[in-house]
């Protein structure tokens, strides 16, 4: 009988996980991971490689760089890990794939990651999309100014609570949870008058830090709404192709398999809390064994350690350590 294979889930970070020069080396390792980035650079309109692989961390500021780079750093270590396998340009679940994986989720414009992954839309697409994602994004928070700033050390209740007192307190205020990340990690955004509040009055409510995070507005609140407007106009040129397996939702943690439902989720999301820690609950339920990141460093891997128990948990940056997740996952 042969062995059975161990059932995984693949994950893929958003803003935050970028950082200058990230994807060069796999790009120099990998013929996987090099088309991947060609194929970017192709759809982006410019070297999104050289921007990211030779830029500072100032030429990757700029949402419309940031959000297509991480995108494609994170495509690309699932190429050179799709390379590892033997499956060069498969997508997860399809016919002949090596490893048994349940579902794949993205967090906020990693959300993306997951859908190419999945096979729902080419690399080129995807990163055009975030591209113009980006650009939407950074035209809202001109007209409506915000931050976000990330609470640690109160439960998700106890900070909509906090919010909600500094809203009714702050005339114009649209404070509000924003990313459920992980216990006792809570980022809001909202208004600059009402963050400030918040940074310096979230440890007298009981928090244990309240940071302010370096973004460019209140993503993920009613900020965007005009970013979620463009997003459904720009999405009926995308072509939505079923996914192979579910694409975990950031807004309820359903599982995704309809393409209108995922057309209508990259759109949504953009104004809706990220609700991660449902989300990698959901994935919990579905007895997978192993879960693993795509992308430069580790952010999402951080995040786990923190929400599941039981579960191994790898990440792919490079091609060394896709030899090692494809060595781990063929052992069960």
């Amino acid at each position: 009988m042969a062995p059975e294979r161990a059932r995984v889930a693949f994950v893929f970070p958003g803003q935050g996980s970028q950082a200058p020069g990230m994807g060069r080396i796999l790009r120099e390792s990998s013929a996987a991971a090099r088309q991947v980035w060609q194929a970017a650079d192709a759809s982006y309109g410019a070297s999104l490689s050289e921007l990211t692989g030779a830029g500072s961390s100032e030429d990757l500021q700029p949402t419309d760089v940031q959000q297509p780079a991480i995108v494609a750093a994170s495509v690309a270590a699932f190429a050179a890990f799709n390379e590892v396998l033997g499956v060069n340009g498969a997508a997860v679940g399809t016919s002949g794939y090596p490893v048994d994986v349940g579902a794949v989720a993205g967090h906020s414009v990693g959300l993306v990651s997951a859908v190419a992954a999945a096979g729902c839309t080419p690399i080129g697409e995807a990163v055009a999309l975030v591209r113009d994602r980006g650009r939407f994004m950074a035209a809202a928070a001109h007209e409506k100014p915000g931050r976000m700033a990330a609470v640690l050390g109160l439960d998700t209740d106890a900070v909509e609570d906090l919010a909600a007192a500094i809203r009714a307190e702050t005339p114009g205020s649209y404070l509000a949870v924003a990313n459920i990340n992980a216990p006792g990690q809570v980022v809001v955004a909202g208004d600059l008058a009402a963050i400030d509040r918040i940074v310096n009055e979230g440890r007298q409510s009981g928090a244990r830090r309240v940071l302010a995070l370096n973004v460019s507005g209140a993503f993920h609140s009613v900020a965007m709404l005009p970013a979620q407007a463009a997003m459904r106009d720009r999405l009926l040129a995308v072509g939505i192709d079923a996914p192979a397996v579910p694409v975990v939702s950031n807004i309820d943690a359903t599982p995704l398999t309809d393409p209108a439902a995922i057309r209508a989720e990259l759109a949504n999301h953009i104004v809706a809390p990220v609700r991660w820690l449902d989300g990698i609950h959901a994935i919990e339920a579905l007895g997978v064994r192993h879960i693993v990141e795509f992308g430069h460093g580790s952010i999402l891997t951080g995040m786990l350690r923190r929400t599941v128990k039981g579960i191994a948990l790898h990440n792919v940056s490079d091609l060394e350590s896709a030899h090692a997740v494809a060595a781990a996952l063929s052992s069960g």
